[in-house]
């Protein structure tokens, strides 16, 4: 579980029953050695297409990593019951969009969570004057002691590069806490070098590497905004979904395998 920080603390930690939904229930006690892991920005669910592409998706993954995902008045859509998913939605947004519905990360998964928790960021967006979400999940992956840590983020936009280091610094205090496997993916908006520059010094810090992977069809002033890192799991191979066009976001695709140590 992850502990509560003291007041020094320069960010905030939500209580559970504030913003956190789980959806939909895990159809898998345990994975098998090899796991895939899909990371997308959604757009919000504002193109027609959008519930198609993210069936396909799905198909054949066992983690499911969503930025601007949507929530319609606290009531599960269909596809979250009907997906074999467990999703964990933490809602950002303190107002409701049009329909009643909010909106934030979530995170999609073949087996049950053990323990979830947000992370708002201690800075705003100018234009929407709210916070932006770091979701973390932990899973059991196959005996108690084998544990992944999975954190789902969508970085503060439009701000300086000291208030988007803050949120990136969050990171740092459910790492350290954690001992097994980590992978960190989303949406970081990443579109500058500076950003960039600092993204990269801080999960270099956490031992993470970046999965080698970007969307051609998706950079923003010639950056790449989407990013998947791991640590403690082995990287088989990873690619950009190209074919997805419900959103202005590319999806990507990973591959991974347990690490099992040599006997």
């Amino acid at each position: 579980m992850i502990r509560m920080p003291g007041p020094h603390q320069m960010y905030r930690l939500i209580p559970d029953d504030d913003s956190v939904r789980i959806l939909g229930q895990a159809n898998r006690k345990s994975l098998g050695r090899r796991f895939t892991l899909v990371s997308w920005n959604m757009h919000k669910a504002r193109k027609r297409a959008w519930l198609d592409d993210l069936t396909l998706l799905c198909e054949d993954a066992d983690f499911v990593l969503l930025q601007e995902a949507v929530l319609h008045g606290d009531r599960p859509h269909a596809f979250h019951l009907e997906s074999g998913f467990e999703w964990v939605m933490g809602q950002n947004f303190a107002h409701r969009l049009r329909g009643g519905r909010t909106s934030g990360v979530k995170t999609g998964s073949r087996i049950a969570s053990i323990s979830h928790q947000v992370l708002r960021s201690a800075d705003h967006e100018p234009f929407i004057r709210l916070p932006k979400t770091i979701l973390a999940t932990a899973y059991n992956l196959k005996a108690p002691d084998e544990t992944l840590l999975l954190l789902n983020i969508h970085a503060v936009n439009f701000v300086s590069a000291i208030k988007f280091s803050r949120q990136i610094e969050q990171l740092k205090f459910v790492i350290e806490q954690h001992r097994g496997s980590v992978i960190l993916a989303g949406d970081f908006n990443t579109w500058n070098p500076r950003r960039r520059k600092i993204l990269f010094r801080a999960v270099a810090q956490f031992e993470l590497h970046r999965v080698p992977v970007a969307a051609p069809l998706w950079r923003h002033l010639g950056q790449v905004l989407d990013h998947v890192f791991y640590r403690g799991v082995v990287l088989k191979k990873a690619w950009a979904v190209l074919n997805v066009k419900s959103s202005d976001h590319i999806p990507l695709k990973v591959e991974f395998e347990r690490w099992v140590p040599a006997p």
